[in-house]
């Protein structure tokens, strides 16, 4: 496995948030986890990336230990998150964008994984030299997720990418995770959209209150009733 968590509790200033939670990521998947807002997909995320502690249990990422340590080696070890909301430099042009993303790697490498980056998004070649604020929601997540690619991860974890993009537009954002990881990165995505991101999923996971209540393949829980009734509408 790339990832595991191993019984992780975390939360903030005392409160918990996650409960005893078991997840894993295999290298070359796509694994979901699906959950209503305020279920704890988010801090489960930034548990992962570092940015909290986790108060118990282990996180291991190509099979080291990571719970320990600060963000930036975690990022620096393959493991980058796209956080919810893109956070780019709307000041910046698409290009300055996504430089930033590979900081820390030398030009010749930065220039091929630029073009890496230009051939999954053609729009983002055509704006290079636009200002991020001034593109489209569905451009601007494209670009967050470019930016995150730059720093070439082993594993991707996408914070609802889908969120506020209009429904053509999320189609193509998830055509975009399932090129990313037939190119051979790894991600987690955390999202609200049940339906379309268990379709592209390998595995799933659904959390309830900061517990995960049920694992499957993608298809296993699409097929499952009780997710059907609770998260799919059906």
């Amino acid at each position: 496995m790339l990832l595991q968590l191993e019984a992780v509790h975390s939360g903030y200033e005392g409160i918990r948030v996650l409960w005893d939670l078991h997840l894993e990521v295999g290298e070359g998947q796509i694994v979901a986890l699906i959950g209503a807002n305020g279920a704890g997909k988010t801090t489960t995320l930034r548990t992962i990336s570092g940015l909290l502690r986790p108060w118990r249990g282990r996180i291991v990422f190509d099979g080291q230990p990571i719970h320990t340590w600060p963000s930036h080696r975690i990022v620096q070890a393959g493991l980058v998150q796209v956080p919810e909301g893109r956070h780019l430099f709307p000041e910046m042009t698409v290009q300055e964008n996504l430089e930033l993303g590979a900081f820390r790697r030398g030009r010749p490498e930065r220039g091929r994984t630029l073009r890496e980056v230009y051939g999954l998004f053609p729009r983002l070649a055509e704006r290079r030299g636009q200002w991020a604020g001034t593109l489209s929601g569905g451009e601007q997540q494209m670009l967050a997720i470019g930016r995150a690619l730059m720093a070439r991860p082993r594993l991707l974890m996408l914070d609802e990418p889908s969120l506020g993009l209009a429904p053509l537009i999320v189609q193509d954002i998830f055509q975009v995770i399932r090129q990313v990881r037939d190119a051979g990165t790894t991600v987690l995505v955390v999202e609200q959209n049940a339906v379309q991101t268990l379709e592209i999923a390998d595995r799933g996971y659904v959390l309830e209150n900061g517990r995960i209540v049920l694992s499957g393949t993608g298809q296993e829980l699409l097929a499952d009733p009780a997710i059907r009734s609770a998260y799919l509408g059906l």
